[in-house]
């Protein structure tokens, strides 16, 4: 059974195949605002507002702030219960997102960004560094995913990105630096750029030589968004899915089914068909010139 069409995405392991269908497309009508609706994101704002830590703690405080707007507590908990579960079930699609686009890219750094007092105030960082990036991806071709992290002892905020930045793309130079890592107490080497140290503050750029950095540097990502409920930040255009048609001998074996649909394991080396075209077994080379979706 070959697949025609298929979209194909890798989970850090394997390549994994999802049957393309004809399920017609329904465009979503827009919903009129309701009081419903103003309650469901007022609970998102309280809930971004509400100290980190302990899940059990956070839905008293949340329970109490919201049991006025309902009849009864019975009502007012099984409201609390059924945001923690959409914001849950949203949190858990951020993840499959991120991993789908990042192990679908070819990076070369993984990036840390920090801010100077001297040059920016918090808001001003995150504004104009979020403008220089996407400058640099509409003119200079760069792509990125990054998440925004504060500091465990400072609080203070940094962004750690993955980076592909094409050849001769580069702006600023980059300059090796003898540090001191106050978490390791031990001197080492960055590399950091001039042209973000010059706008920004400082900047690390650590080259990415092997899957595995890119695989530490997505649970990297995942642990901040987790702790911080932070937003995954992507360059324009980033799919999570390359579309191929999939010959019978690279399917591996079934893999279950995810909202009705079955999934194929592929051979690790499968071959990449589209059109009727054999463009060579799976590679970054190749990966680049496949057909893309989300």
């Amino acid at each position: 059974m070959n697949l025609i069409g298929a979209k194909v995405y890798y989970d850090g392991s394997h390549w994994i195949a999802i049957p393309h269908t004809e399920r017609p497309f329904k465009r979503k009508r827009r919903k009129r605002t309701t009081d419903k609706d103003e309650t469901v994101e007022q609970f998102e704002r309280a809930f971004n507002k509400a100290p980190k830590g302990k899940k059990a703690k956070k839905k008293e405080k949340l329970l109490k702030e919201f049991a006025p707007l309902f009849k009864d507590e019975q009502q007012a908990s099984e409201f609390v219960e059924t945001q923690f579960e959409r914001l849950n079930r949203n949190r858990i699609e951020r993840y499959k997102r991120l991993k789908r686009k990042a192990y679908l890219q070819q990076w070369h750094y993984f990036c840390t960004f920090t801010y100077s007092d001297k040059k920016h105030t918090e808001e001003s960082f995150r504004k104009q560094l979020m403008n220089c990036l996407y400058h640099l991806a509409s003119r200079n071709g760069w792509r990125y995913i990054g998440a925004w992290e504060r500091g465990d002892k400072t609080e203070r905020l940094h962004f750690h990105a993955l980076m592909y930045i094409p050849p001769n793309a580069m702006v600023g130079e980059l300059e090796e630096h003898n540090d001191f890592n106050f978490k390791t107490h031990n001197r080492q080497i960055t590399n950091q750029n001039t042209f973000f140290n010059e706008r920004f503050g400082r900047s690390d750029f650590n080259a990415i030589s092997h899957q595995s950095e890119v695989e530490d540097s997505v649970y990297y990502m995942l642990k901040y968004i987790t702790k911080n409920d932070e937003r995954v930040v992507y360059s324009k255009g980033l799919k999570s899915y390359i579309v191929a048609d999939i010959l019978d001998e690279d399917i591996v074996c079934p893999y279950g089914n995810e909202e009705y649909e079955y999934k194929y394991v592929l051979a690790d080396n499968f071959t990449c068909i589209t059109y009727g075209e054999i463009l060579g077994k799976v590679s970054p080379k190749i990966i680049e010139k496949m057909p893309k979706s989300n």
